[in-house]
């Protein structure tokens, strides 16, 4: 159920970001910061999985 609202919230963030690079350019200040907060989101949710699967796996 967490991973589900992780994962839309991946996807809500990169939603925005192809919204920003159409309007203003892959260059824009507002895409690269909208850039790097998507590949935080990416990067917990991979922590998130890796540590579960460790979990049931170890």
């Amino acid at each position: 159920m967490e991973n589900d609202n992780q994962r839309e919230k991946i996807e809500q963030a990169r939603r925005e970001l192809n919204r920003l690079a159409l309007k203003y350019g892959m260059q824009d200040m507002r895409v690269l910061n909208q850039s790097v907060k998507l590949d935080a989101l990416l990067n917990e949710y991979k922590e998130r999985v890796d540590k579960q699967n460790s979990a049931r796996h170890p």
